[in-house]
């Protein structure tokens, strides 16, 4: 059978980055043809590029058409946005925007009506006003966080208020089911608003104090209907007006200044006032140090030696931890939820293909069947 003789293996190669294991099983040679090695067919590059969702004809090019970044990254005292960012992030919110095309389509034909609290504010509001107008539209007590056990049921409780409110969330450490890391210095997360499906996803490769500050800053993005990447390196904002405002709502939304003011009157001298605060608003002690800066209880040095101790205890914690945990287990949030619970009633009413309900979902077959097996038990 004709060989065609000139292969684009660097495309080859980024496209088994994002693709789970399975596809190395249907491609067994397909370590040799990125290699070069070994050259597949015609008839299994096709199938190949199909399986990978590629148009065929990519392979042929010498060069690959520019992919121009359209969602800013704004990064730690930046001033201006960036779009230089990695093929892992790209794909990454490629990925989401395929999801919230059909979101929207789908919504639309429900006759689902837009939402309303989607850029209800600008920059001209205060951190207060947004930050009451989302503790109302997801009906957050002023101290929510005080109900719950840990920083962990407070990140899934966040996710469902969210959800419940109309918006989609996902978090995910690596690109689709891949084993193609995402990196947390890079991005701690993104926002792609809409006025009837705004998405947030969390790098899930991130500590759990960052995950809970990045979500609520991707909320209040979500009011000012700006869709962003992010960084917060060392939970500081890019240095534009708008950074600064997601991250004055977020540390509201954690850790309410009111609050925060009584109950640090009780433990301004005590050598443990950080294991205090922390057991008492139920979010990290990063995030309540954090805080205590904007207030100005605690100044930058005191700050950043907090954060930089605090980082390297967990960069040695997720090290003698390492990573894996059961697939089903971490799907939910990779899916998210409402995604799959929107996705499964599409095909079940038969308004969507099961094959475009797999596709969509990154789950193929019986593992479809399985993850709704789980979610329902």
């Amino acid at each position: 059978m004709k060989v065609y003789p000139s292969i684009n293996t660097t495309l080859l190669s980024q496209a088994a980055a994002t693709a789970d294991a399975r596809l190395w099983v249907k491609f067994p040679s397909l370590q040799k043809w990125i290699d070069g090695q070994a050259q597949p067919t015609v008839r299994q590059l096709a199938d190949f590029a199909k399986t990978v969702h590629i148009p065929f004809g990519f392979f042929f090019l010498q060069q690959l058409p520019e992919r121009k970044n359209t969602v800013p990254l704004f990064r730690s005292g930046s001033k201006t946005p960036h779009f230089d960012y990695s093929f892992e992030l790209s794909e990454t919110i490629n990925s989401i925007q395929r999801r919230q095309d059909w979101l929207v389509e789908y919504l639309r034909s429900e006759q689902q009506e837009e939402l309303p609290f989607v850029g209800r504010f600008t920059v001209t509001n205060t951190y207060i006003e947004i930050a009451n107008d989302i503790r109302k539209e997801l009906k957050l007590p002023l101290n929510w966080s005080q109900f719950l056990s840990d920083k962990y049921t407070a990140l899934k409780y966040l996710i469902k208020k969210a959800e419940d409110a109309g918006m989609y969330v996902a978090i995910n450490g690596v690109i689709g089911n891949s084993n193609k890391n995402l990196n947390p210095e890079e991005f701690k997360g993104f926002v792609l608003s809409s006025k009837y499906a705004p998405y947030i996803f969390i790098n899930g490769k991130d500590y759990p104090a960052a995950k809970l500050f990045t979500f609520m800053h991707e909320l209040a993005h979500i009011w000012l209907d700006k869709s962003a990447a992010l960084d917060i390196e060392r939970f500081m904002p890019a240095n534009t007006e708008t950074e600064r405002l997601c991250d004055a709502v977020a540390a509201e939304l954690l850790v309410a200044e009111t609050v925060l003011t009584t109950e640090w009157k009780k433990v301004a001298n005590r050598d443990d006032h950080l294991d205090y605060l922390e057991r008492f608003f139920k979010v990290s002690k990063i995030v309540i140090a954090r805080r205590l800066l904007d207030l100005g209880i605690y100044s930058k040095p005191q700050f950043f030696g907090f954060y930089n101790a605090y980082k390297a205890f967990w960069d040695k914690k997720k090290e003698e931890n390492g990573g894996g945990g059961s697939f089903y287990a971490n799907q939910p949030y990779r899916v998210g939820i409402k995604f799959f619970d929107t996705v499964n009633a599409a095909a079940a009413s038969g308004k969507l293909l099961y094959t475009d309900a797999y596709k969509l979902t990154n789950l193929y077959g019986s593992t479809f069947t399985k993850f709704k097996s789980h979610l329902e038990s």
